[in-house]
């Protein structure tokens, strides 16, 4: 897999047999949570491409005008974020994690966003290196770095070949949305645009009748996995409307800002790029059959209905895992149930996937679940969170003998 993975930055028109290669929006940060990712659902297929994108710049994003925490930022020494472009404070650790794996890409033009969601100044960039380097996979998808893909099933779902230049495969919803405002608002095919509470309200500094702005509806993909033809994300590549969008969003100094609306915004410019390409009685993208809330899903320990839900048999895409251990468990179960067998792991669910659990439930409610290799993983982050609440300890006791000194020594010295 190392060879194959390599592929996402030095190789342009692999003949490599990929159905699928995806884009992987991770913050720079997430050095364990890209970890969790290569050891798990990344190379589970030789089918699969998985590539993360990290932003090559930060821009520093102003919280909104409405917003209770503007007024800290205004407070600050250089007045708060005014949506400058900085160099990445962590560019020499990606690019070291980067020469390392081969699956990393800080693309040209692409940027982290400060003060919002991990991908909306970073998509458009992956698939213009996308369909450039990599002409001969069938299908181009996007994810988050906290998304686990059940890779078998997803290439049961996922057909070989698109049927139709225009495909959308994932969880599909109807949209309206606003350039005039970078928001969105949920719709339905029958509804206009600008009829929600939002989108008729107004906030401080913003102009007024906004909710006649709002374009639509379309249909889109949630971001937490979707994919969709090379065809129609090279129509997305060479599109001026999407490189305009993101041009003027990369260097706003000024509101309206892209904060955390990446989800719609790549639904959206299909909507444009088709209308720009076709005309503007274009009817849209063709989904395939939409994934199921029991195949697409956040993560949950107890519940089996909904948004949150418990991995089961039929679980594709799991989203929200936001720790390395959550990702972990998640391969686990999957492996497990694909055994055929079937028992509540609500415990070691709990301890896993939420942080504030951890230390309720010991590591051996786990036992028969994680193998020999994901114990001791488990073992290592426990133990090195234990060193480090020690030197907290230390150096908290360090500063109060430090503070009682200078007390001792003030009070001789006003005697």
């Amino acid at each position: 897999h190392a060879a194959c993975i390599r592929q996402c930055r030095f190789l342009p028109g692999t003949r490599q047999p990929y159905r699928i290669a995806i884009g992987v929006m991770s913050s720079p940060k997430h050095a364990q949570q890209r970890r969790a990712i290569r050891e798990s659902w990344a190379s589970s297929s030789p089918e699969v491409l998985a590539c993360f994108i990290v932003g090559a710049l930060i821009k520093r994003t102003p919280r909104a005008p409405w917003d209770e925490r503007h007024a800290t930022e205004l407070a600050e020494p250089d007045g708060g974020p005014h949506g400058e472009l900085t160099v990445l404070p962590d560019a020499a650790l990606v690019k070291r994690e980067q020469s390392e794996y081969g699956d990393l890409l800080m693309l040209d033009n692409s940027s982290e966003v400060h003060q919002g969601g991990t991908s909306g100044l970073k998509t458009l960039t992956w698939w213009v290196h996308a369909t450039t380097q990599l002409q001969n996979v069938r299908w181009l998808g996007k994810c988050d770095d906290d998304t686990l893909l059940h890779v078998p099933l997803l290439l049961q779902r996922l057909p070989y070949e698109p049927p139709h230049d225009l495909n959308l495969f994932g969880t599909i919803k109807w949209g309206c949305y606003s350039e005039k405002r970078l928001k969105w608002e949920p719709s339905y095919s029958n509804r206009a645009c600008g009829r929600t509470a939002f989108a008729r309200s107004r906030a401080p500094g913003e102009p007024a009748n906004l909710s006649l702005s709002y374009e639509g509806p379309f249909q889109l993909a949630l971001g937490w996995f979707f994919a969709m033809p090379y065809n129609l994300a090279k129509l997305l590549a060479n599109c001026r409307y999407a490189h305009w969008f993101h041009e003027r969003a990369l260097h706003a100094v000024s509101e309206p800002f892209l904060r955390k609306e990446d989800d719609p915004l790549n639904g959206f410019w299909i909507f444009k790029c088709l209308r720009e390409r076709y005309g503007e009685q274009h009817k849209g993208v063709k989904p395939l059959f939409p994934l199921r809330p029991a195949e697409a899903h956040n993560i949950a320990c107890v519940s089996q209905h909904g948004l949150y839900q418990r991995p089961n048999n039929a679980s594709i895409v799991i989203h929200f895992l936001k720790a390395v251990s959550a990702m972990r468990y998640v391969s686990a179960l999957l492996r497990w149930q694909q055994s055929g067998q079937s028992r509540n792991w609500r415990k070691c669910c709990s301890r896993m996937v939420w942080p504030t659990e951890r230390q309720a439930y010991p590591l051996n409610v786990c036992e028969g679940l994680l193998n020999e290799a994901e114990l001791k993983a488990e073992i290592a982050i426990d133990e090195a969170a234990a060193r480090k609440s020690d030197e907290m300890r230390r150096s908290l006791r360090q500063k109060r003998r430090h503070a009682s000194h200078r007390f001792k020594a003030s009070n001789l010295l006003n005697r």
